[in-house]
């Protein structure tokens, strides 16, 4: 049997390392005067006769300034989060309650700590009065708003009434009704461009004039939430004795776990990518967008070093059972940018096919002069005489992904799945903003007719729901449907009815195969 793996960020969680778009927030928290002195020293150090320098870099680029994203960059991530992901924001609110137990989790917080905290303090049972009936949305925007039934965020209500310091509560709760009047804000005034005159003649153009006049202020809109996710992330006691302190360190956790999931930085490389090409036309994007590929390269590196000693468990482990159910790898391919897969590998002694870092890694640098890829795990070994950055977040990076390096990946990648009897995605979303990955799935599947097999979790649905979702999101052809299938597990266990999902995987292929 040849199972040919892609797996996403999900995939690593277990292991310690960040989901998704969890380093989005901290890349805008850290300190990158470091980047900065080194792109100095690399500039001084350029052949200033060359034709390199001459030709593509603009007059003076050894003195101008370098720049790096800040506050600006951050409001307009926000704003792009909240129109293009309103949807998901709206979820999330409405289940409010979900929210908090998971953020009470990620803390180690006792529910039954905090709700016999809160009695002692509010002199009344957690979750006993809710706001349901006391706040009211204007109907313009909402019938029904569930975010106000919620038991956590009816004590946050609680807490800011009581005649103690509720400063932290205050700013959380605020962040929270934001981006609540934000995301359903940006619905209704959608349906007010796109729904201004409910008729009006096609060939009188002038009342094409007045459409999309209406917009939302999302500098107010997420104002708060900006401001919090800013600041240094806070260090709250999740042992504490004070309700207001254990409140206030739920919310933050909750704020980070949304955004983790909504933020949509693909706006933020397409507005800036395209500079890495143009040096001369815009300096300061240029500068913005290398700094901001250079720290987050450190940022991802840096985070598989602090995790320290790795679990001696999770997917990449389960991977070393292949001998054992007769299963060969035909191929991995990998939205993830780090080398965790080949090092768990060779320390486990199980063989695997070249990786394929479809977005690209740590050892990926790209020339955006030449439009080329150079791969190293020696910095040093990196040429000096021209301006390289690291290859990753490439998701809106169009020109990259048509140099011969990359294509090769898609390509080979894509054809090691034909060769393959099914195809195993563990971890990853298909999320918008990653079609070109999901249309490699899409094709592999209706043009040759190749089975999937998705490895969720049960948290989030069951299997008949999240494979409504997935067809939805893959955009596959009904007849095609069958072709998929979902397989929901134990987020700590990775089991499914107790049964291993690699195993459980193998049962299934080889009871259809007899």
């Amino acid at each position: 049997m040849k199972l040919g793996f892609f797996f996403g960020a999900g995939a690593e969680v277990g292991y310690g390392l960040p989901s998704g778009g969890k380093f989005a927030i901290d890349l805008f928290r850290q300190d990158v005067s470091t980047h900065k002195k080194q792109l100095r020293e690399e500039l001084n150090s350029l052949p200033i006769t060359s034709n390199y320098a001459t030709s593509w870099l603009p007059e003076g680029y050894k003195t101008k300034s370098i720049h790096s994203f800040g506050k600006n960059e951050f409001t307009n991530l926000i704003e792009s989060s909240i129109e293009y992901r309103k949807s998901e924001i709206i979820r999330r609110l409405s289940n409010f309650d979900a929210e908090a137990d998971k953020a009470m989790k990620d803390l180690n917080i006792d529910k039954e700590v905090l709700h016999d905290l809160f009695k002692n303090v509010m002199e009344k049972d957690y979750g006993d009065e809710l706001y349901a009936h006391a706040i009211k949305m204007n109907r313009l925007l909402a019938d029904e708003i569930k975010l106000f039934s919620s038991e956590f965020f009816s004590a946050l209500l609680d807490a800011i009434k009581s005649e103690h310091d509720t400063t932290d509560a205050q700013k959380y709760a605020a962040a929270f009704l934001q981006l609540l009047v934000g995301a359903h804000g940006q619905d209704l005034v959608k349906r007010l461009n796109q729904e201004l005159f409910e008729e009006a003649p096609d060939d009188i153009p002038i009342f094409d004039d007045v459409s999309g006049m209406f917009r939302i202020e999302f500098s107010r809109a997420g104002l708060t939430a900006l401001e919090l996710l800013l600041d240094e992330r806070r260090n709250f006691d999740p042992e504490s004795d004070n309700l207001f302190e254990l409140l206030a360190a739920i919310s933050q956790q909750i704020l980070e776990n949304l955004f983790t999931t909504v933020l949509d930085y693909q706006s933020l490389i397409d507005n800036h990518f395209r500079y890495l090409y143009s040096p001369k036309t815009e300096w300061a994007k240029f500068t913005k967008m290398l700094v901001f590929l250079r720290a987050t390269r450190e940022y991802i590196v840096k985070q598989l070093e602090d995790a320290g000693e790795l679990p001696d468990y999770g997917y990449y482990h389960d991977l070393s059972k292949v001998n054992d159910l007769g299963v060969e790898i035909s191929a991995i391919g990998t939205a993830n940018y780090n080398n965790l897969v080949e090092s768990i590998s060779n320390e486990l002694g199980y063989e695997i096919p070249p990786v394929k870092h479809l977005n690209g890694g740590v050892n990926d640098y790209y020339n955006p002069y030449k439009n080329s890829v150079f791969s190293t795990d020696d910095a040093n070994q990196i040429p000096a005489d021209q301006i390289h950055v690291p290859f990753i977040l490439t998701q809106s990076g169009l020109k990259p992904l048509t140099s011969v390096d990359m294509s090769r990946r898609y390509v080979g990648l894509f054809d090691d799945y034909k060769t393959s009897d099914a195809i195993v995605v563990i971890g990853y979303g298909f999320n918008i903003d990653d079609s070109h990955i999901n249309g490699l799935f899409r094709q592999v599947i209706e043009e040759d007719q190749k089975d999937l097999y998705w490895i969720s979790l049960e948290t989030d649905g069951t299997a008949d729901e999240q494979k409504r979702d997935l067809v939805r999101r893959l955009r596959i052809s009904s007849a095609y449907r069958n072709n998929v299938t979902v397989v929901p597990v134990n987020p700590e266990t990775r089991e499914i009815a107790g049964v291993n999902w690699l195993e459980h995987i193998s049962a299934l292929i080889d009871g259809n195969e007899g």
